[in-house]
């Protein structure tokens, strides 16, 4: 008679924890939106708002520097540097291999770095462009949501990052180790979606 209760012991603690997982393993979704920054703005600077919704501003493929660029159904990481900012860039430059590494699981993932100085190498695509150029093509509610935004006001420099509709997903700090993972997660977040969308 003992050995029921034992029996029953162990279906409570192996087998029932193990069906729950599987039931939500099958039937659950798991549900993780990323924000949406950059609000468009009218004429007068308010934020438009269509059918009760804020509308968000796509990012302008018209611009020299994302020239040869596809940004429409491609995540695209842009990262802005300095010129010669020395150590932190150096940084920021192995961070920027670390996403660029991401492009094995994601082929859609781009990564742009724009420069003001030289070109940089790496696995990634690169341009130099002056400071307006860069300002022009980023528009001015970009411009000003990055000079809001504590995660930019590094020296290592920025980046953005831009969704398959051309829409800011994200900023993030430059040569920094815990914000690079959050952008490999969320890079991986918006991959997810599409890969699940019905």
């Amino acid at each position: 008679m003992k050995k029921f209760p034992k029996a029953g012991l162990l279906i409570v603690t192996l087998v029932i924890p193990a069906l729950i997982f599987a039931l939500l393993k099958l039937f659950g979704t798991n549900h993780y939106d990323l924000p949406y920054f950059v609000a468009q703005l009218d004429g007068n600077g308010s934020i438009v708002v269509q059918n009760g919704d804020t509308v968000f501003h796509q990012v302008s493929a018209d611009c020299g520097v994302f020239g040869g660029v596809n940004l429409d159904g491609r995540l695209t990481v842009v990262s802005r540097m300095p010129s010669e900012c020395g150590e932190p860039c150096d940084r920021a430059v192995d961070e920027i291999a670390r996403i660029a590494a991401l492009k094995a699981a994601i082929p859609e993932l781009q990564v742009l770095v724009i420069a003001t100085d030289t070109v940089r190498r790496g696995e990634w695509q690169s341009v130099k462009a002056d400071s307006v150029t860069i300002a022009n093509c980023f528009s001015k509610e970009l411009t000003d949501a990055a000079k809001g935004s504590d995660a930019l006001n590094g020296r290592a420099g920025q980046i953005v990052l831009i969704d398959r509709n051309r829409q800011v997903r994200g900023f993030y700090k430059a040569g920094d180790g815990e914000e690079t993972d959050r952008l490999m997660a969320e890079i991986k977040i918006l991959d997810y979606e599409k890969k699940n969308e019905k």
